[in-house]
């Protein structure tokens, strides 16, 4: 159950993530279409791209880390 909601959470975060990197990708090269993005929502679009990074590769030691025990006790077992 525990690892199931750490996948959940590292799923959310990479989706908000790559979400964030399409928006960037869109008004980079939107063309004529091109907004201006104020610096402090630039700025915090920037730091939530960031921590959803940090997120993604806290989760993973997590859960890999999670699997190594699982996988110790099978071999225990046997």
């Amino acid at each position: 159950m525990k690892r199931s909601i750490y996948q959940f959470i590292q799923h959310l975060a990479a989706s908000i993530f790559i979400g964030l990197s399409v928006y960037g990708f869109i008004t980079l090269w939107g063309g004529e279409v091109n907004k201006h993005i104020p610096f402090w929502t630039s700025l915090s679009l920037g730091m939530v791209a960031i921590v959803c990074g940090g997120v993604v590769v806290y989760m993973g030691g997590i859960i890999d880390r999670m699997a190594a025990e699982q996988a110790a006790e099978e071999k225990d077992q046997e």
